[in-house]
C-alpha cells in the first residue's frame, strides 16, 4: 500500500512491501524532491531580505537638476532589486536641510542619506577642501582614480570615523567656471575683483594668490549679490550657473575649469550597518547607478548649457589655463596641518 503525505510543502512518498532496493531509490527521489524546492525558493527570492526599511534622501537641488534625476533613478533601482523591502525617498530642493544643516543631519541619523559637495564636506573632514582644490586634478579620470584608490579611501574613512558618515558614490557635475562683466585672460585680469566663492579656506587662498578678493556668500544670496554689484564675478559648474540664471546678470564665461565638482552621495554610517548584508549590497550597486547616471546626464547636457548661455548673448573665452593653474600650485601646502603632510603629495602621485 502506499501513502502520500506532505511534510513542509514537499511531498513524501511512502511505500510498504517493497524491496530494500527500491526503498533506497524512492529515498533517494524524495531527496530530490527536497533540494529542488529549496533551490526553487531561493532563487525566487529578492535580493533583500530584510524587513521593510525607509532611508530619507536630501539634497539641495531643484527637480530638474542632475542630481535628482541620479538620484531618483537610484531609488527606484534599489527598490526593484529589495523587492520593496528597502525604500528611500528623495527630497530635493534643501527640503531636509541645506548645507552644513544638512550634513549635521545625516551625522545625527534624523536623514538617512543625502549628497554634499567636497566644500561642504571639508567642514566635516578638512580632507575633503583638498579634493574641492583649483587644479589639484588634472582631470576627471584623474580625480576618480584618486577617490577610487588608497588615498581616496583614506580621505572617505576620515569622515567615517570622525562623523560616521560613509560616502559611497562619487558623481560629477563637471569643472567650476568663472563668470563676470570683464574679459579674463590671465591671473593679473582677476586682480582686485570681488568674487563670490563658497565658504572654503583653500578656494579663498586660491583666489587671494590670483590677486582677487574673495567673498564667501550663501549660494541664495548670489544672484542679487552680482545683480546689486555687491560682487563683481563668481565661479560654479555649468549647471548651477544656467540654474540659476547667473547669464542674465554676467557678460562673460571664462572656462578656467579651475577646479573639478564631484556630489558625493553619503549615508549615516550607523544606518548603514543596520542594514542586512544584502541590503547594503543592493545599496553600493545603487550608488553605482547614481554616479553613471549623473555622468550620463552630465555629458548630455552639457553642451545644451553651453548653447543656453551662449543664446544668452554671453561671451565665452579660455583663459591661460597654465599660468592659473602655477599661481595656485602650492596653495594647498598652506593647509598641511588641517589635512596632514604629505596628502597632497600623495594625490598628486596618485594621478601618475
Amino acid at each position: 500500500m502506499k501513502v502520500i503525505k506532505f511534510n513542509y510543502g514537499v511531498p513524501v512518498f511512502s511505500f510498504n512491501n517493497h524491496s530494500k532496493e527500491e526503498k533506497m531509490k524512492h529515498k533517494t527521489f524524495r531527496h530530490l524532491v527536497f533540494v529542488t524546492v529549496v533551490i526553487a525558493t531561493f532563487l525566487i527570492s529578492p535580493i533583500c531580505v530584510n524587513a521593510a526599511t525607509t532611508l530619507r534622501l536630501g539634497h539641495i537641488f531643484p527637480i530638474t537638476h542632475p542630481v535628482h534625476k541620479a538620484t531618483t533613478t537610484m531609488a527606484d533601482y534599489i527598490a526593484k532589486q529589495c523587492n520593496g523591502e528597502v525604500e528611500i525617498k528623495v527630497h530635493s530642493g534643501g527640503a531636509l536641510g541645506k548645507g552644513t544643516n544638512l550634513a549635521e543631519s545625516i551625522h545625527l541619523g534624523t536623514v538617512s542619506m543625502g549628497t554634499a559637495g567636497p566644500g561642504l564636506l571639508s567642514r566635516l573632514e578638512p580632507a575633503w577642501g583638498l579634493v574641492a582644490g583649483e587644479y589639484v586634478f588634472k582631470d576627471m579620470e584623474s580625480m576618480f582614480k584618486v577617490l577610487n584608490g588608497p588615498v581616496g579611501d583614506d580621505i572617505k574613512n576620515r569622515l567615517i570615523n570622525k562623523r560616521g558618515i560613509r560616502a559611497i558614490g562619487i558623481g560629477y557635475l563637471g569643472q567650476r567656471n568663472i563668470t563676470a562683466n570683464k574679459p579674463i585672460h590671465k591671473p593679473e585680469d582677476m586682480k582686485g575683483l570681488k568674487i563670490r566663492i563658497p565658504n572654503i579656506p583653500l578656494r579663498k587662498a586660491s583666489f587671494l594668490a590670483l590677486g582677487a578678493a574673495p567673498t564667501p556668500m550663501a549660494f541664495s544670496e548670489v544672484y542679487l549679490a552680482l545683480k546689486q554689484g555687491v560682487v563683481d564675478c563668481q565661479e560654479n559648474p555649468l549647471a548651477q550657473i544656467v540654474t540659476a540664471k547667473f547669464y542674465e546678470v554676467q557678460k562673460y564665461l571664462i572656462l578656467s575649469g579651475h577646479a573639478l565638482n564631484p556630489e558625493i552621495l553619503l549615508i549615516n554610517e550607523k544606518k548603514f550597518k543596520g542594514l542586512s548584508a544584502s541590503s547594503q549590497d543592493a545599496l553600493l550597486k545603487g550608488a553605482k547607478v547614481y554616479e553613471d547616471t549623473l555622468l550620463t546626464e552630465f555629458k548630455t547636457m552639457k553642451l545644451a548649457l553651453l548653447e543656453k548661455i551662449l543664446d544668452s548673448g554671453v561671451i565665452v573665452m579660455r583663459p591661460d589655463i597654465e599660468a592659473f593653474s602655477k599661481a595656485v600650485r602650492d596653495v594647498p601646502y598652506q593647509f598641511e596641518d588641517k589635512w596632514g603632510k604629505g596628502l597632497y603629495d600623495k594625490v598628486v602621485k596618485a594621478q601618475e
